[in-house]
């Protein structure tokens, strides 16, 4: 295409100028024929230039939509690792409020258990001193019925005992016979 452009100024550099008018004589035919052969350079040139362009606009629509696939891609994993992030704080929190609780459910059921112990003693000291008094109620009850001659025989035996065996310092008789 430059070929017949420079063609066409080389057939106008050489051309009879018209005096007075600032026109030029040129030789029809050849100034048709250039015109032809530009013509025909043309298309294959256009063609070339608009494949051009749009292999660039497709060059240039496929790097937008790489770019925009990676930006994509990055908030996605952004957005994933903020979430796992979220999860994992709201999992520490909820362990550490099931790890209070858990705290006060035991520090409430030991509360329960010693109260519940100290009612159950309360309720066994109470039934022991009740069996205290009836045996006690027993053995004076047995201790007058049977009257002094028990309380002869008892003495009897308790000096016996202390013969045979010894005192003890606060003058009870030892285990083997005697007053305890």
């Amino acid at each position: 295409m430059l070929n017949l452009i420079d063609e066409l100024e080389n057939l106008l550099q050489h051309s009879i100028r018209v005096p007075a008018s600032g026109k030029l004589l040129v030789d029809e035919a050849v100034v048709r024929q250039i015109v032809g052969e530009m013509r025909e350079a043309v298309p294959d040139e256009v063609r070339m230039g608009q494949r051009i362009a749009s292999e660039r606009e497709r060059v240039l629509a496929d790097a937008r939509a790489q770019a925009r696939r990676m930006l994509e891609e990055a908030q996605a994993q952004l957005n994933t690792r903020l979430d796992d992030q979220a999860v994992v704080q709201a999992a520490r929190q909820r362990a550490r409020e099931i790890h209070g609780e858990a705290e006060q459910r035991a520090a409430g059921l030991r509360a329960d258990a010693n109260s519940y112990v100290l009612a159950q003693l309360g309720a066994l000291e109470s039934r022991l001193q009740r069996l205290l008094r009836e045996v006690q109620a027993g053995q004076r009850s047995l201790g007058s019925s049977t009257g002094d001659r028990r309380e002869g025989a008892a003495t009897a035996r308790e000096t016996a005992s202390q013969t045979s065996s010894g005192q003890d310092r606060g003058g009870k008789m030892s285990e083997s016979g005697g007053k305890s």
